[in-house]
C-alpha cells in the first residue's frame, strides 16, 4: 500500500525545515541526510548527502560532511546553484 503525504504534498522536497525521518535519516529541501555511526576509523559521525533523482531511478550522491550544520549548508549552496566545495 502507498503512503500519501496530502497534508505535505506529494514529495519530501516541500516539507519546509529539517525533518527526522528515523534515528540516523534525516531530510532537508528534498535530500536525505544519512548519520553514519562512530567506529574505530572516524572518531566523528559523517553525514552522507544524497539526492534520488525525478525519475526515482538513480540515488546521487553529494558528499559527507562532519556536522548537521555543515551538511544543511552543502545543500543550501546546492539549491542556489552554487558549488559545494565554495
Amino acid at each position: 500500500m502507498k503512503k500519501r503525504y496530502s497534508q505535505h504534498g506529494s514529495h519530501a522536497a516541500s516539507i519546509p525545515g529539517l525533518v527526522q525521518v528515523s534515528k540516523n535519516v534525516y531530510v532537508y529541501s528534498g535530500f536525505t541526510i544519512r548519520k553514519s555511526p562512530r567506529n574505530a576509523f572516524n572518531r566523528s559521525n559523517l553525514y552522507l548527502i544524497n539526492k534520488r533523482d525525478d525519475n526515482g531511478g538513480i540515488d546521487n550522491y553529494y558528499g559527507r560532511d562532519f556536522a548537521l550544520a555543515e551538511a544543511m549548508r552543502t545543500i543550501e549552496r546546492l539549491n542556489a546553484g552554487r558549488s559545494y566545495e565554495n
